[in-house]
This record gives structure tokens, C-alpha cells and sequence, in this order.
């Protein structure tokens, strides 16, 4: 049974799901003599089987607090602002339905507690008779729906040697087309119920409405009361010329697709030769490297694979990412990645040193960086907090460098698509390296983004590739705005002790609230001076507006925090340190103020809406 999940949410922020079923094209009634044909509007034919497969599907929607936004292009639409719909895989014959509010958005159920699902044709759409206003309306609906159905989950052939053969007498088997099991259709000249022992009974024929054909050579209509067969003049000797002409073409045909076959597989059997002579090169060297993939060399794990620590026999160190499975989209990905990073030479983007595909799955070798991730050295237990504030300011400052490198300076603009602190390496010397760049795209010239499915790290996600499924260059300063939140804060992107809004609401109701510091991290508030931290923390609220436009470039980003940079090193040797007394008794403006007077470098000439149209790759190294 092949459906579709719809999700409708009004602009009350009253939520309704439902489960729209693909309308099929009616069919003669098969039901049993004396059963009724539909239970309310939902049509159910006999016999009706269950199947135990399990299927899993979703759709998500976004619920704005505003009356005059209209959700698409009619009342009744369902294009993902308030309602949303997906379909459900065939041969299903149950359902269990949970509607939940994505972590980093504010909970629908918080506004109003109502939803609704169903079952319906795909082609069904919301009505104005649809009374939702009420929080706990009693009013029934009714909605059309068909259910469709096979016998079993075997073939024909299959079920004709079982004794449990669901058709009668007078029929015959067809394979079903929605999946596994078969049904029964009474055969020509016979109609009924196909499924009773006797339900084909035969039909009355009018004269005449037999036909018969004539042997080669022959012609008339074979008729004994109408012309009959009549030898024809010669026809024998066509017959026999078509009959010789076929048969040369279809030798000819066998002939040559034998050849082909013989090619092709010397050709496969060259390759298999060529592979195994690289493998024997290659793959095996890697294979050494990391002590035969052993357990005790694993140094990272992601979706696409396993990172090992390897050493080549030069004595070199290495990182290799071995795939998980041999699975074709995971090779695609691979691909991309390798063709993604040939193309980039940057020393804050990891350096990819060669790929092996001969293996059975493929291997990636790229440099050793030494010192873990970013979310191990702010998360991890034993290593929280140890990053100095200037390390922070730093780090954050040199992954904006590699993506303004990326969007902006790379032969062709690129999406990383998966900026998150898991993804940020760190040296002895805690340089930051960008890594994994497996869902990576490039964005052709004449376009300015990609659409796709949703793909990524919750947390980091953009609110508008949620709506729109498109991907953009404010997608990834968005992800990066997360992550300069978890460097100021110490938070994850997603964690238990800020709720289900996520790092990204929590901060940015955090400076619309005048709380900042009660936010920060302590090494932050203890070592940065008050003008420097509001400069990085109005620039992180800037990445994580939720109107992608209203977003600077990452170029724009790259600028402002090499200019903080200068900044910080033209400030006084002794520090201010920031006491929880004065929190209470100052806001955000009210340091941005002193801020202004206290230094020739100013606050405002750092954050006030950045930079307008910097021109030329100031600062960006790619080398």
C-alpha cells in the first residue's frame, strides 16, 4: 500500500498530520457475497493481508507566528510552511505516528498543544471546512482513501505449487505490482470473484465471436461458414524466403552478441589484472601502514567511514579513511571528496595525499594533524575549558579563513555543507584544519545555490535549507556561527543543559536578553577583555540571524576577525577583568559605549554591521 505523509500546521500553530494514500484506479468489486464494499469512505477489497515490514519516514515544517504569511501558494497548499507531506512505502498495514519539534527551533507544542494525522489520496488537499480554531475539537472528518493489496509475499510460480493457492477455478495469476504477493484475475470469458473456490462463472458468447487463423500458405478467415482457408499462389514460396531471412538475422544477431560477450570479458579480465597489480602496490602498503586496520589505530569515526593512524614505509605519518561499506553512494561521496580537495591548497584545509579505489572499498590518505578535534578539546571531560581565550579567538579566525578561501578564492566556489567542531582539526601548535569533506559541492558560476536533500549535523543545520532545501554559502556561516558560539560558550551545538532550542536560540536569546555573560565560558570571561568579547559575540549573532540574507559572507567574516585580531594586540598588557557586580549593572550598549572612548581601535569600527564591500583576498592564505 504506497502512501503519503502530510503535516499542516495553521497559523494558530495548531499542528495537523496526515497520511495520504495513492489513490488506484477502481476496480470491478471483489468483495465476498454479503460484505459490505467500504468501511466510511475507505474502500477494502477482499482479502485484505498484513505484511510485517517495518518503514520509517518523516517530514518536517516550519510554523511562523504571523497571520498575514500565507502558507504557499493557496490556502490548501502543502509546500512546508504549516503543513508538510511525505509518502509511505507500499505494503504496509500499520502505523504509529510521532510529531515532535526539531531541537535547535522553538517547540510548536509550546504554542498550542492540537494535531491531527490521517490517511488520504496523495491528490487531497486541506479545505475551509476544516474548522481547527479549537484547541480540542470533537468534529469528525472524513477523508478518501484505498486501500490496495496482494495475496502472500511469493510469485505466481511460487504460489501455484503451494496448497494454500488463493485463486479459484476459471482463473489465472498475475505478479503484484506494488510489491511482493501476487493476485488472482478471472480468465477470459469468465467473470466474478476470482478469490471463491466457484466465484468465475462463465459468460454467455454471441454467435460468431470465436476466431480462427489460417496455416502458412494460407489465407480466408479459417471460418467453415465463411471463406475458410485458400491456398495461395506462390505465398509458400515467400513464406520460405521470410522464414530463411529470419533465421540469418537471428544467427547473425546470437553471433554477435556472443562477440561482444567474449570482449568484454577479456576487457574485465585485463582490468581485474591491472587492479590486482595496483592493489598489490598500493593497497597492500596501506594495509601495513596501519598494522592490517587494527582496532588500536583508529584515531576518528564518521558516517562515511574510519580514520587510522598509519605509518608508510618512508617512516611518514599518515591518516587514512577507509570506508564503511562498498555501499554506491558512499563511493560517490569518496569520489567527491577526492575531487573536492585535488583542487585546494590551503594550510588551515587538510591536505589530501593520495586515494587507493582498488581496494575492495576505498581507502583516502591525508595528512596526520596530531592533536585531536575541536569538540574534544572543548567538550571532552579532563580538556574542557583549557583553550585560552586567545587560542579561541585565533581558531575561530583561521576556520573563517579557509571558508572565505572556499566560497570566495577557491578555481571554483565550494560548500563545505558540514562545518561543526568535530570536523575542526587542531596541531601540536592548536592550528585549526578543516576537514571532511564528503558532502562537499561545488557551486556552478551561474548559480547561487544547490538543492538537496537534507543533509548535515543537526545543531549546525540552516533554518532556511530546512524550508527551502536549498544550500548556500550563508548555509555554511551559519554552521560556522554555531561553531564560534561553542568556542565563546563552551556548549555543544546540542546538549541536555540548554534545552531542546539548541545552542543557536539559547544564544541568541541570550544577547537579545542582556545575559551574555552568564552565558560565556569562565576561561573567557576570565582572560578576554569586555570589548573584544561583545565584538565576537555581536558577530556570532550576525551568523545566526535566521534570514540566511541578512547574514554576512564569509569573506566579510574573515576581515572582521583579523581585524579583532590587530585589535587584540594593540590593547594593554593588563588585562580588565570582567566582575559579576558590574554584569548587573551594564548592558551590551553600555560597553560598546566604552568601548568607543577607552581605544583608538574601536568596537564600533569591528561589529557595527562589519565591513562594507571589502575588494581582494586581504588576508587570505592560500598557501
Amino acid at each position: 500500500m504506497r502512501m503519503v505523509l502530510q503535516v499542516l500546521v495553521s497559523v494558530h500553530l495548531i499542528t495537523i498530520i496526515f497520511l495520504v494514500s495513492i489513490p488506484q484506479e477502481a476496480e470491478a468489486s471483489l468483495t465476498k457475497p454479503g460484505c459490505p464494499e467500504k468501511c466510511g469512505n475507505v474502500a477494502i477489497p477482499y482479502p485484505f493481508e498484513h505484511n510485517s515490514s517495518t518503514y520509517a519516514t518523516g517530514c518536517a515544517s516550519l510554523c511562523p507566528n504571523n497571520s498575514n504569511i500565507t502558507a504557499g501558494f493557496s490556502s490548501s497548499a502543502c509546500t512546508g510552511i504549516g503543513c508538510c507531506r511525505t509518502d509511505l512505502q507500499t505494503d504496509i498495514t500499520w502505523f504509529y505516528l510521532r510529531i515532535r519539534s526539531i531541537n535547535m527551533l522553538t517547540p510548536a507544542w509550546n504554542y498550542e498543544p492540537c494535531s491531527l494525522a490521517f490517511i488520504t489520496e496523495r491528490n487531497f488537499s486541506i479545505s475551509e471546512n476544516f474548522d481547527l480554531s479549537s484547541k480540542f475539537d470533537r468534529n469528525l472528518y472524513f477523508v478518501p482513501a484505498i486501500l490496495d493489496w496482494s495475496v502472500g509475499n511469493v510469485s505466481c510460480p511460487e504460489a501455484l505449487r503451494r496448497k494454500n493457492y488463493a485463486c479459484g477455478r476459471n482463473t489465472y495469476c498475475v505478479n503484484s505490482t506494488q510489491g511482493q504477493g501476487y493476485k488472482c484475475n478471472c480468465s477470459e470469458g469468465y467473470q466474478g470473484n476470482a478469490y471463491l473456490a466457484n466465484g468465475c462463472q462463465g459468460t454467455v458468447s454471441s454467435p460468431f465471436s470465436y476466431s480462427c487463423t489460417c496455416p502458412t500458405g494460407y489465407h480466408g478467415n479459417g471460418k467453415k461458414q465463411g471463406t475458410g482457408c485458400i491456398r495461395g499462389k506462390h505465398k509458400h514460396l515467400l513464406a520460405l524466403v521470410f522464414s530463411l531471412g529470419v533465421g540469418i538475422s537471428v544467427f547473425s544477431l546470437i553471433l554477435i552478441a556472443t562477440g561482444l560477450r567474449l570482449y568484454r570479458g577479456l576487457k574485465e579480465r585485463e582490468k581485474k589484472k591491472i587492479k590486482q597489480k595496483f592493489f598489490k602496490k598500493n593497497g597492500e602498503e596501506l594495509e601495513r601502514a596501519t598494522d592490517g586496520f587494527n582496532s588500536s589505530r583508529v584515531i576518528g569515526k564518521g558516517g562515511l567511514g574510519t580514520v587510522y593512524k598509519g605509518m608508510l614505509s618512508d617512516g611518514s605519518i599518515v591518516a587514512i579513511k577507509k570506508s564503511n561499506t562498498i555501499d554506491e553512494k558512499q563511493l560517490d561521496q569518496f569520489v567527491n571528496e577526492v575531487f573536492i580537495l585535488s583542487q585546494i591548497n590551503h594550510r588551515h584545509i587538510v591536505r589530501l595525499l593520495g586515494c587507493c579505489l582498488e581496494t575492495e572499498v576505498p581507502l583516502l590518505v591525508y595528512e596526520y594533524v596530531s592533536n585531536g578535534t575541536l569538540i574534544h578539546h572543548l567538550h571532552d571531560e579532563g580538556h574542557a575549558s583549557t583553550l585560552s581565550w586567545k587560542d579561541r579567538l585565533r581558531i575561530g579566525s583561521e576556520i573563517a579563513r579557509a571558508l572565505a578561501y572556499l566560497h570566495s578564492y577557491a578555481s571554483i566556489a565550494i560548500c563545505h555543507r558540514d562545518i561543526k567542531s568535530r570536523n575542526i582539526l587542531l596541531d601540536e601548535n592548536l592550528r585549526a584544519v578543516v576537514s571532511d569533506f564528503g558532502l562537499s559541492r561545488s557551486i556552478p558560476l551561474d548559480k547561487t545555490h544547490l538543492t538537496a536533500l537534507v543533509q548535515g549535523t543537526f545543531g549546525y543545520l540552516d533554518p532556511d535549507y530546512f524550508h527551502s532545501g536549498q544550500f548556500t554559502d550563508k548555509s555554511d556561516v551559519y554552521a560556522f556561527g554555531v561553531v564560534l558560539a561553542e568556542l565563546l560558550t563552551g556548549e555543544q551545538a546540542i546538549s541536555g543543559d540548554i534545552s531542546e532550542q539548541g545552542l543557536a536560540n539559547h544564544f541568541r536569546s541570550a544577547m537579545k536578553q542582556n545575559r551574555l555573560f552568564e552565558i560565556l565560558d569562565n576561561q573567557v570571561v576570565n582572560e578576554g577583555q569586555k570589548e573584544e568579547i561583545f565584538a565576537v559575540a555581536k558577530l556570532t549573532k550576525r551568523c545566526l540571524k535566521l534570514n540566511g540574507k541578512k547574514r554576512p559572507t564569509m569573506k566579510q567574516v574573515d576581515i572582521d576577525l583579523q581585524q579583532l585580531g590587530r585589535f587584540q594586540e594593540q590593547l594593554p598588557s593588563q588585562k580588565t577583568r570582567i566582575e559579576e557586580p558590574s554584569l548587573q549593572q551594564h548592558t551590551c550598549e553600555d560597553y560598546s559605549k566604552q568601548a568607543e572612548t577607552s581605544h583608538s581601535y574601536t568596537f564600533g569600527a569591528v561589529t557595527e554591521e562589519i565591513v562594507k564591500d571589502h575588494e581582494g583576498p586581504t588576508g587570505v592564505d592560500a598557501g
